[in-house]
């Protein structure tokens, strides 16, 4: 190998390490925050669980809008100032970054609170559910400490480890939340037996949700304060001081936070759209199928988290070569871990919602029409993030925004008619034409081309193992679940043999060599040399 394919190959090992703790972090994300909607379906039904969904979709909206794109900023800036040589300048540009926020959302969470009863009748469909303002206040309270410590984390992440975003953000706030909901539940329904809709039950859901937000704030403070202090002892060749490195993370975080706004709002629209227009009922529902279309997304959220810092070096540098091959490859390992889960839920939808509960299965083709457009989402790889490394924050705000006006207006004409399925096709359509043109955008104006023959044949291969099985079954044994099992399985076994015979063309040997295997097989005991008399 030459030089500069070795330095490329441990690239994509460490990126594949990275990801590798991102993607444990975001299954567990996913798997608490699936048993999290399943205890709040259950426990407050339909209609409690979808004003429970409405209060966190108000409150994580303001908190991502409440980062003002300082996090994306800082991810950017750290590994960038350490590649020109300004080290000293990363403690300005955190200060630069978690002071307006904490001010900024402090402000925000106030006017919210105080507006909260003209707020009740935006996003609820009227009568609202019982204590719907405490509803909204409990919610908002939490926006603070949830917006400054994501961004004290996104230092963290910046300066090359991931491990606390992973432990706080996806381990230990939710399973904080699955505990503190799970027994105020059982506390509410003690005391108010078959209670769904009352204003109790809910209420002490919302603030047993809100409790780990406030502790995982102060304690990504004191992570973020460890970090930066390793920091201040590396060498600096450029020092160009505060003011300047304050004006270069807003001119990027500027235009980062209104695009931000725009993702979340994309993100909680449909929820919120659905419970003014169809019910809070519908919203549940809704709700269900969103959240199984998120939790499958754990390949490309993993190594987005582990892919920018890298990005941003090698575009700072301008290695446009290595740019092009690191996220090429990210996008075959996001296909081949992500594609399967997607291609069943769009086969088999109204099964897997059951287990949300009765009522639930009507969002079937709601989900089969989410899966198809996250498809188109995973096959297109990080190339956001890409987008963003390269400095160009105002292309990304345009193209965000233009999907969530795209989106809202198709939802509020679809929903009314509609209802759960219009939903989804407003946020399907939205997803797959801003996949397209981002990717478009990046071929163009950074000048990387994304897509690879790699790619096309790792989605191919999904297609056959998972797809045409599933079509062929549905035709001829129609919707028994234990046999579509089987047919799943079968599939699986297929897709391995497959990945095996195109290893070496999807780079799997990278990804496996950051896998911990190796602590999994038996260490040999180390035999030193004998001793002389041994020998004799």
């Amino acid at each position: 190998m030459t030089a500069v394919e070795d330095r490329r190959s441990a690239e994509l090992r460490g990126i594949a390490r990275a990801g590798t703790i991102s993607l444990i972090g975001s299954a567990a994300s996913a798997v608490l925050g699936f048993a999290l909607v399943v205890q709040v379906s259950r426990g407050l039904g339909a209609a409690g669980a979808g004003a429970f969904s409405v209060v966190v979709a108000v409150a994580m909206t303001l908190a991502v809008a409440g980062r003002f794109g300082t996090d994306t900023a800082l991810v950017r800036m750290a590994p960038r100032l350490r590649a020109l040589g300004r080290a000293r300048d990363i403690d300005a540009a955190a200060v630069a970054a978690l002071a307006p926020v904490f001010a900024g959302t402090t402000l925000l969470a106030a006017l919210a609170w105080w507006a909260a009863p003209h707020l009740v009748d935006v996003v609820f469909e009227h009568p609202a559910p019982a204590g719907a303002v405490w509803l909204i206040r409990v919610g908002v309270a939490t926006v603070p400490l949830a917006a400054t410590g994501y961004v004290a984390l996104a230092v963290t992440r910046g300066l090359g480890s991931v491990v606390p975003l992973t432990v706080v953000e996806s381990i230990a706030k939710p399973a904080l939340r699955c505990a503190f909901v799970g027994i105020a539940l059982a506390v509410a329904h003690r005391r108010w037996p078959g209670a769904e809709l009352t204003a109790g039950p809910v209420l002490w859901t919302t603030i047993a949700w809100a409790v780990p937000t406030v502790l995982g704030g102060l304690w990504a403070a004191v992570l973020a304060h460890r970090a930066l202090r390793s920091v201040r002892d590396e060498p600096s060749t450029e020092h160009v001081g505060a003011k300047a490195t304050w004006r270069e993370l807003w001119r990027f975080a500027t235009p980062r936070a209104a695009a931000s706004a725009c993702e979340i709002a994309g993100m909680h629209s449909g929820i919120i759209l659905v419970s003014a227009l169809a019910g809070v009922a519908e919203a549940g529902i809704y709700n269900a199928a969103l959240r199984l279309a998120l939790a499958g997304t754990l390949a490309l959220q993993a190594l987005r988290l582990a892919i920018a810092p890298t990005l941003a070096r090698l575009l700072t540098v301008g290695d446009l070569d290595g740019v092009e091959h690191l996220h090429r490859t990210a996008s075959v390992w996001i296909t081949v871990v992500s594609f399967p889960l997607y291609l069943v839920f769009a086969a088999w939808p109204t099964e897997v919602l059951r287990m949300f509960g009765p009522g639930f299965q009507a969002g079937g083709a709601a989900l089969a029409i989410l899966a198809a457009a996250t498809l188109v989402n995973l096959a297109t790889g990080p190339v956001s993030t890409l987008l963003l490394m390269s400095g160009r924050s105002t292309l990304t705000l345009v193209v965000t925004a233009a999907s969530l006006t795209f989106s809202v207006v198709l939802a509020v004409v679809l929903i009314p008619r509609y209802g759960v399925l219009g939903a989804a096709i407003a946020k399907g359509a939205a997803v797959v034409g801003e996949n397209i043109a981002v990717t478009l955008i990046v071929r163009r104006s950074v000048g990387v081309r994304t897509l690879s023959r790699p790619l096309v044949r790792a989605a191919v291969v999904g297609a056959l193992c998972f797809v045409v099985p599933a079509g062929l079954y549905q035709l001829v044994a129609g919707h028994d679940f234990p046999a579509a099992v089987v047919v799943v399985l079968l599939g699986t076994a297929g897709y391995l043999a497959l990945l095996w015979r195109h290893r070496e063309e999807f780079s799997l040997a990278d990804l496996a060599a950051a896998l911990p295997l190796d602590r999994l097989r038996p260490r040999r005991p180390k035999v030193g040399p004998r001793s002389s008399k041994e020998n004799r």
